[in-house]
C-alpha cells in the first residue's frame, strides 16, 4: 500500500468495487488516466488486478464478506487519511439466469448478497469517512434491466430496481452533508455478462447430457426444465446486452467519469446502446411494454410450443 496523502494532496480518493474485469476495470483505468485522481481499484482476487496500470493501487475486498469489507477499508483510509471522495459501486453478480419459477432460492440469494446487501455494506463502511469531511459522491451502478423488466432475469432486474429504490432514499438521507448519490443505469455495454452467466450458471444448475425435449440442449437450463423448449430464448436474454453494437466499456466509464466529476452531477445517468429506448419505455402503458418486449422475445412460442417439451 502507498504512503499517506498528504493534506496538500490535490487528488480525490476514489473507490471502486469489483475491477477484476468489464465497466470496473474500465473505470480505474479511465479515472487513473486523468492524474487527479487516487484511484483505489478493489476486487475478491487480487491476482485479477495484476494487469492494471502501476499508478492503480488494490486492495482485497469482498462485498459479501464483512471481515474483507472492514480490512479494506482500514487499509484505504489508513493510506488517505481518513479520505474517501468517490465511491463507486459496481461490484455484481448475475447467477439467476432462467424461469424464475425454476431458479434456485440460493442463486436468488447470492445474487441479492452481492449486487444489493454487498452494495449497502460497503457503502456504510465508505461514508462515515465522507460524512466526516461534508463531502463525497456515491455512485452506485444499477441498470437498464431495473426500469425494463426482461423475462428470464427477475432476480437480477429485482436486485438491481432495489439498488435504484435504495439510492434514492441514501440521496435525501445524506444531502444535508453534502453528499451526492448518483445511479449509473449501463445500457448495453461490452462485457464478458453473457459467457459469465452460463459459467455461473452451470456450477448450480448443470445441464444433463441427455434432453427429455426435442430441442438442442444449450446449457441454460436443466434437462428436465418445463421451459426446456425455449431454452434458446433465455440463451437470447442472457446475450441481449451484446448484440449488435454495445458500447465500449471505455466509453461508458468515460461518461462515468465526466458525469460524476460535474459540480452538480444529475442524480440518474442513463449511458449504452439501448439506454435511451429503456428510459423511454418506463412512461409506455404496461401492456403496451409488455406487448413489446413480448414481441421482441417471442413469448407468444412459451405456450405454442410446449407440445414439444417432454417434462409438461
Amino acid at each position: 500500500m502507498a504512503d499517506l496523502v498528504t493534506a496538500n494532496d490535490p487528488r480525490q480518493v476514489v473507490v471502486i468495487t469489483g475491477c477484476s474485469s468489464g465497466l470496473g476495470r474500465s473505470m480505474a483505468i479511465e479515472f487513473d488516466q486523468q492524474k487527479s485522481y487516487r484511484v483505489f481499484a478493489t476486487a475478491r482476487n487480487l491476482e485479477s488486478l495484476r494487469e492494471l496500470p502501476a499508478g492503480i493501487e488494490r486492495v482485497q475486498l469482498d462485498v459479501t464478506d464483512p471481515e474483507s469489507i472492514k480490512n479494506a477499508f482500514k487499509q484505504i483510509t489508513a493510506c488517505t487519511g481518513d479520505r474517501i471522495d468517490i465511491l463507486v459501486n459496481n461490484a455484481g453478480v448475475n447467477l439467476a439466469v432462467g424461469p424464475l419459477i425454476e431458479t434456485p432460492i440460493d442463486n436468488i440469494r447470492k445474487t441479492f448478497e452481492a449486487n444489493f446487501f454487498g452494495l449497502i455494506a460497503v457503502t456504510q463502511a465508505a461514508v462515515p469517512s465522507m460524512i466526516r469531511r461534508r463531502s463525497g459522491v456515491v455512485v452506485n451502478i444499477g441498470s437498464v434491466a431495473a426500469i425494463a423488466c426482461m423475462p428470464f432475469g427477475a432476480p437480477y432486474s429485482a436486485s438491481k430496481s432495489a439498488v435504484h429504490a435504495l439510492s434514492d432514499t441514501l440521496r435525501l438521507e445524506l444531502g444535508g452533508f453534502g453528499i451526492k448519490v448518483v445511479v449509473v443505469a449501463p445500457g448495453a455495454i461490452k462485457s464478458s455478462i453473457a459467457d459469465n452467466t452460463l459459467k455461473n450458471r452451470s456450477k448450480s444448475t448443470p445441464a444433463s447430457s441427455s434432453s427429455s425435449s426435442d430441442t438442442e440442449d444449450l446449457g441454460y437450463l436443466p434437462a428436465d426444465s418445463m421451459y426446456k423448449h425455449v431454452e434458446d430464448l433465455v440463451k437470447f436474454r442472457a446475450e441481449f446486452s451484446q448484440q449488435g453494437e454495445p458500447t465500449p466499456s471505455e466509453t461508458f466509464a468515460r461518461n462515468v467519469r465526466k458525469w460524476v466529476g460535474a459540480a452538480n452531477p444529475g442524480a440518474y445517468l442513463f449511458t449504452g446502446k439501448k439506454s435511451l429506448t429503456v428510459w423511454i419505455s418506463y412512461y409506455l402503458p404496461t401492456r403496451v411494454k409488455d406487448w413489446i418486449i413480448g414481441r421482441i422475445f417471442q413469448i407468444h412460442r412459451i405456450g405454442e410450443n410446449a407440445h414439444k417439451n417432454k417434462n409438461i
